[in-house]
């Protein structure tokens, strides 16, 4: 069994690539199931954030290719576009890429928090969507345990930035002091839940809140001590607020340039910053066009993130050195995996002969009391697992030390596995 990975990210991608890729939430277990039934892998979990878009796959050979097309018909992205931003993966490269995501330190935040739960929460779809089997299951739950490893062990995340800490620094670089400050935040998810939180200890003076689910939006404004508008609204609010932070996750643009062109005539072209951390992305490009319209993506936060990531890279080393740790340990796991089917087929060869045994011998064995019965069924039982202690230890140690294929081949000749496996 061999573990895939695919897929591309902040560092791999642009934005425009990236957001083509990404898939919604909505979307994530219909595609899961989509590619399990294709048949080509046995376990997968698709990971998608407003910085990556990965697809991890458990199969016994090479799948780089299908995963590809995969990811890339599902998001209707001509492969000429996408050449040169996908990274394919296998086995240990792949643990490494993901154990750096879970502990934050491969995130364009180094050392942010939000990653994490990220992980989690993708395993825990590709679970409730049958994706998920034993092999992702040890990934992720030892993905995980890297990532609170990272933060136990390290400060890669002591005073971390999130990307909408970083969005509030891009307005104050830009207005200095935010007190007074009129705010509008489209969405009322986790992100747009940080970033207000960060405008909120700034001072802004008014935030305005709008969400498609206008009871999360009017749940999120309450914490603010903001208003909820209705999407109705919009082109109301634009003409008088002086920062919009959008973090949705409409797969279309919420504000066209039309839009935006007819708020900044009503504003008679006051100055207005938009700051768009969604993926995709909420405003059209064409917006920041637009005089007097400043205009930043989630990859404009760059210079915010580089000062913070420079700052960080001593406790990214003591990380790295965790990554490195763990991935040895599970690859270790995985290659004594490949012994589990012929040890299973020599437990079932012992066991099949130990009910023979006891079938063969049944009308004396009625004479025994239950008890005596059941005692003599576990004495046999234990003699089966201390006759197949030693082979069990030494195919796994074969397939550890480079030696399992002929180690293997040695047991089920001597067993005669392959005769019975055909019986």
């Amino acid at each position: 069994m061999h573990i895939f990975a695919v897929g591309a990210n902040h560092k791999t991608a642009p934005l425009s690539v990236r957001e083509k890729l990404s898939f919604t939430p909505s979307r994530l277990q219909e595609a899961l199931r989509e590619l399990m039934s294709r048949r080509k892998v046995q376990e997968a979990v698709l990971l998608s954030t407003c910085n990556r878009t990965e697809l991890y796959a458990a199969a016994p050979t090479v799948q780089h290719e299908d995963l590809a097309h995969f990811l890339l018909s599902r998001n209707d992205l001509d492969p000429e576009e996408a050449v040169g931003h996908l990274t394919c993966t296998q086995d240990k490269e792949t643990l490494l890429h993901l154990f750096r995501v879970a502990s934050g330190v491969d995130s364009m935040v180094v050392g942010e928090q939000q990653i994490l739960g990220q992980v989690r929460e993708a395993y825990e779809v590709a679970v409730d969507c049958g994706a998920a089997g034993h092999v992702m299951a040890a990934l992720f739950q030892r993905a995980l345990h890297v990532g609170k490893r990272a933060r136990w062990e390290t400060e890669i995340s002591r005073g971390a930035f999130s990307v909408g800490h970083c969005a509030v620094e891009l307005a104050e670089s830009v207005f200095g002091d935010l007190s007074g400050r009129r705010v509008l935040i489209l969405g009322a998810g986790e992100m747009a839940k940080v970033t207000a939180a960060h405008l909120a200890e700034k001072g802004a003076r008014a935030v305005f809140v709008a969400n498609r689910n206008h009871e999360r939006a009017q749940q999120l404004a309450q914490q603010l001590g903001g208003e909820a508008i209705g999407y109705e609204s919009l082109g109301e609010f634009l003409k008088s607020v002086d920062i919009l932070i959008s973090s949705t996750s409409a797969p279309h643009h919420v504000l066209k340039r039309e839009d935006m062109a007819a708020a900044m005539r009503a504003r008679r072209a006051a100055p207005m910053l938009l700051i768009d951390i969604a993926v995709p992305r909420d405003i059209d490009p064409q917006v920041g066009k637009l005089d007097n319209v400043y205009l930043y993506d989630i990859d404009d936060l760059g210079a915010v993130v580089a000062a913070d990531a420079a700052a960080r890279q001593a406790e990214a080393q003591k990380v790295e050195r965790i990554v490195q740790e763990e991935a040895e340990g599970f690859m270790r796991w995985l290659r004594s995996r490949a012994a589990v089917p012929a040890l299973a087929a020599l437990r079932e060869s012992f066991e099949r002969v130990m009910r023979q045994e006891l079938a063969h011998h049944e009308k004396r064995l009625q004479r025994l009391s239950p008890h005596d019965r059941q005692l003599l069924e576990r004495m046999i039982a234990a003699v089966v697992n201390k006759l197949l202690h030693t082979p069990t230890t030494r195919l796994k140690k074969g397939f550890l030390d480079g030696k399992g294929p002929e180690a293997e081949r040695l047991l089920r000749e001597l067993f005669g596995l392959e005769q019975d496996e055909e019986k």
